[in-house]
């Protein structure tokens, strides 16, 4: 089966974004030791890119999250809220230190 897709430059740069997030994505939880068979995954998951996608749209508002790094860091901030809300804890070391995304992930979740 052909991509018809591929050579669209935007979805070009959102496979990029998604799969940049799921690399990060696995070695966070590497780092943290969540196995990706964890039978909590894939609600923390969802939740996670239920966040993300007000994140990321609050954050283009914002002329924020402009690059893809910006934008992979958004979605790994709300990860990490809601594996910490899931009782799975995540050192502030391992985390971005984007003072901006953070922000925007503090209003998502209030």
């Amino acid at each position: 089966m052909e991509d018809q897709f591929g050579k669209d430059p935007q979805v070009r740069y959102l496979r990029r974004i998604f799969a940049g997030m799921e690399r990060k994505q696995s070695e966070l939880l590497g780092r943290i030791g969540v196995v990706t068979t964890d039978y909590r995954l894939k609600r923390i998951r969802e939740a996670a890119l239920k966040h993300f996608e007000k994140a990321w749209m609050l954050a283009g508002r914002r002329g924020l999250a402009e690059t893809e790094d910006e934008v992979e860091d958004l979605y790994i901030l709300c990860l990490a809220k809601v594996l910490s809300g899931n009782r799975i804890n995540v050192s502030g070391e391992l985390l971005p230190s984007n003072t901006k995304m953070s922000d925007v992930v503090k209003e998502v979740f209030k």
